[in-house]
């Protein structure tokens, strides 16, 4: 089954998106802002994209930045049950520690938004999920 993975990676103003499939291509690079609006967004573009690519299995990670992506890790999760069984998706708080830890596997990364973005995909792609 194919799957998306979507890394988002969480800021006081601002989230940066990466969708990917699961061979690692990018579908998609973005910035939503850290409110409803941008939480409407995310979801709008997830469920575009997922029909768009044929995508069936959606995997969305986030780092456990303190209380900021709390609310918009349940917002996903209690809007995508209502997709499902058509889409199967999972919402991971992802342990800081150990996406920094998995990122330094790519030595030559620049540290910004996007890349961090990129990484959580990344990390997801490997399902070495809690």
């Amino acid at each position: 089954m194919s799957q998306m993975l979507v890394g988002i990676d969480i800021s006081l103003k601002s989230h940066h998106v990466q969708f990917m499939n699961e061979i690692g291509e990018s579908l998609a690079s973005f910035s939503i802002p850290s409110n409803s609006s941008g939480a409407d967004t995310l979801l709008r573009r997830i469920l575009d994209t997922a029909q768009k690519k044929q995508q069936k299995q959606i995997q969305i990670g986030m780092e456990a930045t303190s209380n900021l992506g709390w609310h918009l890790a349940h917002y996903l999760q209690e809007q995508l049950e209502n997709y499902k069984p058509d889409i199967n998706s999972n919402v991971y708080v992802l342990n800081a520690r150990k996406v920094s830890r998995f990122k330094k596997g790519y030595d030559s990364l620049p540290k910004n938004d996007r890349i961090d973005a990129w990484v959580i995909a990344d990390h997801l792609r490997f399902g070495r999920l809690p």
